[in-house]
Order: structure tokens, then sequence, then C-alpha cells
């Protein structure tokens, strides 16, 4: 008898939750499909909804499958190889004082840089293969790393590095066992801030220069204002980009459990 009102609670506490996505999504989508018939204006400014799904589903396996799988694996390498680099930069310039005065600046550097702007010179270095795709994903997405990676190891409690001191712990010691499981939340933020954005990279390398991928699909609809094409292509990409974000925010949740129990009881 005591369990049913903390079930109900429970229930009427995640309908709260999903509520007010599922009212901004229906919305949207009304929106959507009813622009061209309330504004008047010609489908190829923003088809209808039902439009886009159909030509996505149709043109899966002719189309935009194979495509995807062309950028997909840009985004994937473009993501692991950023979020090495990231891991091991931002690891380097917090315990060295000199790497941080030498690398700091150019890892800021990288970013100043709009990333457009050195596509075309990354096709001319490495062609129109994979390479240079890779590249500016990896460009794109090791910035968030190396920076969450150093405010992680920095938001390591002063007295509990003191106490570790005072135990005796040598430094590997205190790394491993304090430093790395405080900098985790960080860590994983800057993990999940990568995987979202790694796509755009891929996708820019593409438009600069590529025979297949989403980008080639995307310019020649786009040329011949076949919109729904356009947007059939961008479903792909997001749905890539999630899922990559999804995955991300599972491993954190295997890996530091109790960093999600103690927010939750909060």
């Amino acid at each position: 008898m005591a369990e049913r009102p903390t079930t109900r609670t429970g229930l009427g506490s995640r309908i709260v939750v999903v509520l007010p996505v599922l009212v901004v999504v229906a919305a949207l989508v009304a929106f959507w499909e009813l622009f061209i018939i309330v504004t008047g204006q010609p489908d190829y400014i923003l088809p209808p909804l039902h439009e886009i799904l159909v030509v996505a589903v149709e043109r899966a396996g002719t189309t935009f499958l194979p495509n995807a799988w062309v950028t997909l694996q840009e985004i994937l390498l473009g993501f692991f190889f950023g979020a090495t680099v990231g891991l091991t930069l931002g690891t380097v310039i917090f315990f060295s004082l000199t790497m941080r005065r030498a690398l700091l600046p150019l890892v800021i550097a990288t970013q100043a840089i709009p990333v457009i702007a050195i596509a075309p010179v990354l096709v001319v270095w490495f062609g129109f293969g994979m390479t240079p795709k890779v590249v500016v994903a990896a460009l794109i997405s090791f910035f968030p790393v190396v920076v969450n990676t150093i405010a992680g190891l920095n938001a390591v409690d002063r007295d509990t590095v003191n106490l570790m001191h005072s135990m005796n712990a040598s430094g590997r010691q205190i790394f491993t066992m304090v430093r790395i499981p405080a900098a985790l939340p960080h860590v994983f933020t800057g993990l999940k801030n990568a995987a979202a954005i790694s796509a755009i990279g891929a996708i820019v390398g593409e438009w600069v220069g590529a025979h297949e991928g989403l980008g080639p699909v995307m310019i020649a609809a786009n040329a011949g204002f076949k919109t729904t094409v356009v947007f059939a292509a961008i479903f792909y990409l997001s749905a890539m980009a999630i899922s990559l974000f999804l995955l991300v925010v599972l491993v954190e949740r295997l890996v530091m459990p109790w960093h999600f129990l103690t927010r939750e009881k909060r």
C-alpha cells in the first residue's frame, strides 16, 4: 500500500519532464507542415516534413545510407583522434608549466582560425580522400576536450591532495585515485561537446572537396533546389551526431555511476 503513492509520484514526475518536450516537438511539426499553406511560399523554401521523411526513406538504400556511412566514418575517426589529442594535451598542459606556456596559445589559435578557411588547404595537402575530413573533424573536436580536461584536473579539492600527501601517497597515486575521478565529469562534458560538433567538421570538409558523403549529396541537391533531399541529408547527419552523443553519455554512466547516484539524491 505504501508503494503506490511513490509509483504515481514517479510517473507524474516523468510526465512533467516529458510533456514540455512533446509540446515543443508537436508545435514545431505543426509549424513545419503548415508553413507552405499559411505563407504561400514555394515548396523548395521549406518542404513539408512528411515529404522530407518520404524522400529520406525512399532514397535510403540508393543515396543516403551509402553516403552516410562515409560521413559516419569521418565523424568517428575525427572524434576519436580529437578526443585522444585533447586528453593528452590537456594532461600535459596541466602538469607542465613550460608546456602550458608553449602549447596553450597554439591550442587557442587553432580555434581562432575559421575551419572553413583551413579545409581547402587540407584538401591541397591530403587530397580528396577521407584524411582532410577526419583532420577537420578532429580540429573541431579536440578543443572542448582540452579545456574541460584542464578544468577537471584543476577541480580537485586542495585539502584532499594535502591529505594524500600526509599519507605519503605518490604523485601517481594522487593522479589515479584523486585527480582522475574528480576530472571525469569535466572530461565527459568535453567529450559530449566534441561528439555533438564532430559532424560539423566532417561535413565542412566534404563541402570543400569530396566525391562521397552527405556533403556532396547536399551540394548537388541544393544546386537543383531539391531542398527535400537537403533536409533529408540533414536528418541523417543529425541522427549520427545524436547517436554519438548518446553513446558518450552511456559510457559516462558506465564509467562513473557514483556521479549520477549523487546527483539524483540531490
